[in-house]
């Protein structure tokens, strides 16, 4: 098969994450990829290495205009013009594939939904020009249709479910918003989950940097890491108030480690807040780190996620998971999908008292939170890249007539 791939997106995370872990178990050698990607896509830029290394993939890259910085008076105009820039960006997408040849299969990655208008209005181009399989996986949560522009959003919705040959969610949760916040009728088209895969985090991996010298963290220390953009809903605010809630001897053996860049103005909140609440010398910012997932992993004593509404999958909790590092997560989105309290800790969002009694007790008890690391290290190795691999290439196969 030759496989298009539309993927637009800003900021970087988990779908390009997922994407690469998809391709690089793809089970059929003789299949070719051409990802579609906006300029300014982040994710791109974080895993093309690692793409320039798989012979199948090829990258093509098209203009976007700008998404930040826009006044107020553009973004209203934008609103309520989606209808005629939904058809341009059809167009667009349309003209990018017959530039680029004939595709047996299309699979627009998309992150929440609608989240990119563009990737939408591509499953509708895929149509049009004739692709045979036209697959759309969804992230994450679908939000409410805007009010003012109901109508419109209703109308492509209607139109998404007969353009795409196929839709697929990665959870259950994620599945239920589409039917939920959107409408989505699943007689007409049905919509399968298929759960993000992971690759057991080998031992020879690409290194990662050494946080513990690099950020000044005593060797006897227990680091518990973050790892993700900062952002307020990512609850790391709730892991900073837990420090504070900490007993004195507990609070002097944790390290809080943020991996992850975001923007300035929410680290400066955080450090602002760790300060107010007398626990700056606890934490530590360490921006984006390179290297291997399982390598950095394996400098944590505990991994924490601690979103505070929505999960789509948990992609960093399998990634702790494969590299046998304890974890602590919120009970939100699909995280109770894969999850149980026989393999991590399990926490109500929102909650630092409980992160805090959590915490204490982790510290306490060592080899228990081991023996769970090592039965969840074991857990998802059924959750492997291989075997998310194989269901969306026999699903492309088999899909479209």
């Amino acid at each position: 098969m030759r496989i298009a791939i539309w993927w637009e997106q800003d900021s970087w995370g988990g779908v390009d994450t997922h994407l690469l872990t998809l391709l690089q178990n793809w089970p059929d050698a003789n299949d070719r990829f051409v990802i579609f990607s906006n300029a300014g896509n982040q994710g791109v830029a974080r895993i093309a290495r690692a793409l320039s290394k798989i012979p199948a993939v090829t990258l093509v890259s098209f203009p976007e205009g700008a998404n930040t910085g826009l006044s107020v008076l553009t973004r209203v105009i934008r609103h309520f013009s989606l209808p005629l820039r939904f058809w341009l960006m059809k167009r667009r997408a349309q003209d990018v594939f017959s530039r680029n040849g004939i595709f047996d299969a299309l699979l627009v990655d998309n992150g929440g939904y609608p989240g990119a208008w563009g990737s939408l209005a591509a499953v509708w181009a895929g149509a049009a020009a004739g692709i045979r399989t036209r697959m759309l996986l969804i992230h994450h949560c679908a939000i409410a249709r805007a009010a003012l522009r109901y109508n419109v959003e209703s109308l492509i919705d209607i139109g998404v479910q007969r353009w795409a040959t196929d839709l697929v969610a990665v959870s259950r949760a994620t599945r239920e918003t589409l039917i939920e916040q959107r409408g989505f009728f699943t007689v007409r088209n049905p919509i399968r989950v298929i759960h993000n895969g992971v690759d057991l985090a080998p031992a020879n991996e690409e290194a990662a940097p050494n946080l513990r010298a690099s950020l000044g963290i005593a060797g006897d220390a227990f680091v518990v890491g973050m790892v993700g953009r900062l952002e307020r809903y990512k609850g790391q605010e709730d892991l900073v108030l837990a420090l504070g809630e900490l007993p004195v001897a507990a609070l002097a053996k944790v390290v809080v480690v943020f991996v992850g860049s975001g923007e300035t103005a929410e680290q400066q909140r955080l450090e602002a807040m760790a300060q107010k609440i007398g626990v700056a010398s606890r934490v530590r910012f360490a921006g984006y780190v390179e290297g291997g997932v399982g390598a950095l992993m394996r400098q944590f004593d505990l991994l924490a996620m601690l979103t505070k509404d929505f999960e789509g999958f948990g992609l960093t909790i399998a990634e702790a998971m494969s590299a046998g590092t304890p974890v602590m997560a919120t009970r939100v989105g699909a995280v109770p999908e894969f999850v149980s309290t026989d393999i991590a800790t399990l926490v109500q969002p929102e909650a630092p008292d409980e992160i805090a009694e959590a915490l204490v007790e982790i510290m306490s008890n060592r080899e228990e939170t081991q023996r769970r690391a090592a039965r969840a290290r074991l857990h998802i190795s059924k959750h492997s890249g291989q075997a998310m691999a194989r269901k969306f290439h026999r699903l492309l196969l088999v899909s479209g007539g």
